[in-house]
């Protein structure tokens, strides 16, 4: 009987940096991962609009840029946020110089979700154009459990390649004897076309 593949949780992140991404090649470097993931939101980014003539309607134009993404972490390490480019880690004080402008910063978003059967699912969304980065939920008073959460929004689009799909999930065996490269396929650089 094949496994259940129902998501019940979201691990597993990792963020790698789009080297290219033209309409003759895609290339990425090799992924951070971020522990801590609590939450993704995806909505549509689209745009429609009906076009009317003799008060009948003569077409229906729908074009769909992408998903507006939002993701929810409990935390970042500072110094992953300096390995993604967001700013500058000195080490020796334990201080980030931030640079949350994230103007033209591309990655690509993979993640694994557990199932009720326990063999993960993994997802690649290929360009996640991040458009803002935030820190929330502080709390006032000391007796307040809360988590400074760390909030990434973007945008998932397509890979101006010609035939890249915008995203490639992989699954394993039922018996899980590939979950090793499953778990590689993750942290992996990637480049389009294939050799």
């Amino acid at each position: 009987m094949a496994k259940k593949r129902a998501i019940i949780g979201f691990k597993g992140v990792a963020l790698a940096p789009v080297l290219q991404d033209s309409i003759t090649a895609y290339e990425t470097g090799e992924a951070v991962g971020i522990q801590y993931a609590g939450s993704m939101s995806r909505t549509p980014k689209e745009v429609s609009q009906e076009l009317y003539y003799d008060d009948d309607l003569y077409a229906q134009l729908r074009e769909v840029s992408g998903d507006d993404v939002e993701v929810r972490f409990a935390e970042i390490p500072l110094d992953q946020l300096a390995e993604l480019g967001l700013g500058r880690y000195d080490e020796e004080t334990g201080t980030l110089e931030a640079d949350f402008n994230v103007t033209g910063r591309t990655y690509a978003f993979r993640c694994v979700t557990g199932t009720v059967d326990g063999l993960p699912m993994f997802f690649n969304w290929r360009v996640f154009e991040l458009t803002g980065l935030r820190f929330d939920n502080f709390a006032t008073r000391s007796g307040s459990l809360s988590v400074c959460e760390v909030i990434m929004s973007g945008v998932f689009k397509r890979p101006k390649l010609a035939g890249a799909a915008a995203y490639a999930i992989r699954q394993p065996k039922d018996d899980g004897t590939d979950l090793a490269a499953c778990n590689a396929w993750i942290a992996a650089a990637e480049t389009l076309p294939k050799a």
